[in-house]
């Protein structure tokens, strides 16, 4: 089943159970959740958009941040008559969940946070804005090398090929400008103060080798969090549903349960 908000697109897994959200990281599209979908979908209905600029969702105006895109998917939520949604968020995915549970925190029943942050370090920014620069002069195809080296630890570069290729194949889709509206909104990030009345049970998962979101980072947001618990997948680094996606799926489903 798909459904369409003016600016989303959103497909629908599963006939019932509690509405579960899936929110997906920067220059990939809700397909990245197909790991985890068959399984959470047998006793979850399972919500999975495109972010807008991203897969087949149409770009949000410019100067979009992370609350403009937050409001996009309650949009979507609320066109499906739902009251109440689980949300997880990954990277990009993260920060737009962290702004859903801020902005409507009743309709947020648990939620999760993998590999993000509250907030974007001014260092962090400018590398940001030197990805930009070299996507929107070179194409997108020109940012897939250097994303899968952050994204995946080198043993898992090497012997998952096809599911690299996979990524990669959504990293180098990615509409330019859909790709600049994120990262504009990244560099705007900053929930750091706000977390800390957030009343719903949270789980924070981090990468132990994630170069993207360092670990310590992750475990620092936890702390903000009012009910916020922590868990660090070993021997991954940014992707962790696509790494570890067993081991992901099932922390999900325990959290979730």
């Amino acid at each position: 089943m798909s459904a369409d908000s003016e600016a989303l697109h959103l497909r629908i897994f599963g006939s019932g159970g509690k509405p579960l959200l899936l929110l997906h990281p920067i220059a990939t599209r809700g397909d990245v959740w197909n790991l985890q979908v068959p399984v959470l979908a047998c006793d979850r209905q399972v919500i999975v958009p495109d972010l807008p600029g991203h897969g087949k969702s149409k770009r949000l105006h410019d100067g979009a941040n992370v609350g403009d895109y937050a409001r996009a998917v309650l949009g979507a939520i609320e066109n499906l008559g739902l009251s109440e949604v689980d949300v997880v968020g990954l990277s990009f995915g993260g920060m737009v969940a962290q702004a859903i549970a801020l902005a409507s925190p009743q309709k947020v029943r648990r939620l999760v946070l993998a590999h993000c942050g509250a907030a974007t370090p001014s260092a962090v920014v400018e590398v940001w804005r030197q990805r930009l620069e070299e996507a929107t002069e070179f194409g997108m195809s020109q940012q897939v090398t250097s994303t899968l080296h952050r994204w995946f630890t080198p043993d898992f570069r090497q012997r998952a090929s096809a599911t690299c290729a996979w990524v990669a194949d959504m990293i180098a889709m990615t509409p330019v400008q859909g790709y600049a509206a994120a990262v504009q909104a990244i560099c705007r990030l900053n929930h750091t103060a706000q977390l800390g009345g957030l009343q719903m049970p949270a789980l924070v998962i981090g990468g132990a080798l994630d170069q993207a979101v360092p670990l310590a980072t992750s475990e620092s947001m936890a702390g903000l969090l009012s009910h916020g618990e922590f868990i660090a997948l070993a021997d991954a680094a940014h992707l962790g549903n696509v790494e570890k996606s067993t081991q992901f799926t099932e922390i999900l489903h325990a959290f979730l349960r």
